[in-house]
C-alpha cells in the first residue's frame, strides 16, 4: 500500500514539476508523461547478507581486529529486513537488507559514548573494517586512511551540522557524532 502511495504521489510531482513538457489537447485533457522514473527503488550493494559477513569477518581478521559475525538472524522490519550484531557495551553494528532482493542495502555502526572521551581507536578500527568490508577495491591501507582523515575532521569540525563524507569506489561513507550518542559510520551505495 506504501508503494502504490509512493508511485501515485511521484506521478503527481512529476505532472507538477514539469508543466512545460505537460501538453493540453483541445478538450483540456493532460497527457501522462511518456517516461516513469520509479522512486521507490533502492540502490543496493551487490552483495548478500552471507556475502557481507564473509566479506567482513576476513577484514577484520587481515586488520588483526577481534571484531566478527558469527550466527546472524535477519529480523523483519517494516520497511526494510535487518540484523544488528553487538561487539562490545559500545561498538554495534546494523545492516539494512533489501526485502526484495535480499541484498545489503546500508551499514551502519555505532561507538557509542561522548564524542569527547569516547575510544577513537575503536571508532577508527570499525570503520576501517567496514569500509574494507563494503568496498572490494578499497585495501586495509587506504580504508585505514579513510577512516583516520575523516576522524580528524570530524575532530576539527565543531559545526554540528557538518559531517565528513566521501564517496570511493560507489560507496559513500560518513561519519557523523553526537554528545548524546557517540559515533556513528555509515556505508551505503553510491
Amino acid at each position: 500500500m506504501k508503494k502504490l502511495a509512493c508511485v501515485i504521489l511521484a506521478l503527481c510531482l512529476i505532472a507538477c514539476s514539469k508543466s512545460s513538457d505537460v501538453k493540453t489537447a483541445s478538450s483540456d485533457v493532460i497527457e501522462a508523461p511518456t517516461k516513469i522514473v520509479s522512486i521507490t527503488k533502492e540502490v543496493e550493494f551487490t552483495f548478500n547478507t552471507e556475502q557481507f559477513v564473509d566479506a567482513f569477518n576476513a577484514a577484520a581478521k587481515s586488520s588483526g581486529q577481534s571484531f566478527r559475525i558469527g550466527k546472524f538472524d535477519v529480523k523483519h522490519g517494516a520497511v526494510h529486513d535487518y540484523f544488528k550484531q553487538a561487539f562490545t557495551n559500545q561498538t554495534s553494528l546494523t545492516v539494512s537488507v533489501s526485502k526484495e532482493t535480499g541484498r545489503i542495502i546500508s551499514v551502519t555502526a555505532v561507538v557509542a559514548g561522548n564524542p569527547d572521551v569516547i575510544d577513537r581507536g575503536a571508532v577508527l578500527a570499525i570503520s576501517e573494517v567496514i569500509a574494507e568490508a563494503t568496498s572490494p577495491n578499497l585495501n586495509q591501507q587506504k580504508a585505514s586512511a579513510l577512516a583516520y582523515d575523516m576522524m580528524q575532521e570530524s575532530s576539527a569540525n565543531n559545526d554540528g551540522g557538518k559531517f565528513p563524507q566521501r564517496f570511493v569506489n560507489n560507496v559513500r561513507y560518513v561519519l557523523r557524532n553526537d554528545s548524546g550518542i557517540g559515533y556513528w559510520w555509515i556505508a551505503n551505495p553510491a
